[in-house]
This record gives structure tokens, C-alpha cells and sequence, in this order.
């Protein structure tokens, strides 16, 4: 309902000003309801751009989280050696990097920092 007496004011603000002043300032008014219609629109893409970055982030963050625990698991005495849990290391390390790699290309992320992140997490443990 508030959007119907917005829209009606704009609309009717616009007769008024074309009327009173003329078609020029009529123009001025239309130029500048449609640059703040463009700068909403770009504010609501950029806040959705980094909404989608931190979920990218966070799902990589539980991947990279999953391969250490899968890491710790292979370390364990009782699987030391198990292909299938090999080759589930080797997958999540492909995912990981994957990951990486689409958020290097959608997003403003230096790759070489999240693999030396990465590495560096996983000499640590």
C-alpha cells in the first residue's frame, strides 16, 4: 500500500513540476528519480555480490575443515594406509582447491594467499 502512494507521488510531483516550471525541470526531476532507482539497484547487487562471497567462504572453510578430519582419520593407526580413505583425502584436496579457484574467478580474492593460508594450516596440524 505504501508503494502505490509513493509511486502516485512521484508520478504526481512530476505533473506538477512539468506544469508549473516546464519541461525542463520536469526532465531534471525524471533524471534524478532515475539515478537513485540505478543507485539502489547497484547497492542491492553489491550487497547480494558479498552475501555470496561469505557463504562461498564459509562452505570452503567446512570443506578444508572436513579434509583435515578426514587427514586425522587416515593418520590413525587402525586406517593407516586405506586406499579408499586415500583417495577421499585426494578428492576433498581437489574440492578444496576447486573452490579456491571459483572464488579467484568471481570474486576479489588473491589465490595465491588462500592456497599459502591453506598450506600453512596444514603444516600447523
Amino acid at each position: 500500500m505504501n508503494k502505490i502512494f509513493l509511486y502516485t507521488s512521484v508520478v504526481l510531483n512530476g505533473v506538477l513540476l512539468m506544469v508549473l516550471l516546464g519541461v525542463v525541470p520536469f526532465l531534471l526531476y525524471l533524471s534524478i528519480i532515475t539515478n537513485v532507482g540505478f543507485l539502489w539497484f547497484v547497492k542491492s547487487l553489491l550487497e547480494r555480490e558479498q552475501r555470496y562471497e561469505s557463504e562461498i567462504t564459509d562452505i570452503v572453510e567446512k570443506i578444508e575443515a572436513f579434509s583435515d578430519h578426514l587427514e586425522n582419520v587416515h593418520a590413525l593407526e587402525m586406517y593407516y594406509g586405506d586406499e579408499n580413505l586415500h583417495s577421499l583425502m585426494e578428492h576433498s584436496a581437489e574440492l578444496v582447491n576447486e573452490f579456491i579457484d571459483f572464488q579467484a574467478k568471481f570474486f576479489d580474492v588473491d589465490v595465491e594467499e588462500l592456497e599459502m593460508e591453506y598450506y600453512e594450516q596444514k603444516e600447523e596440524d
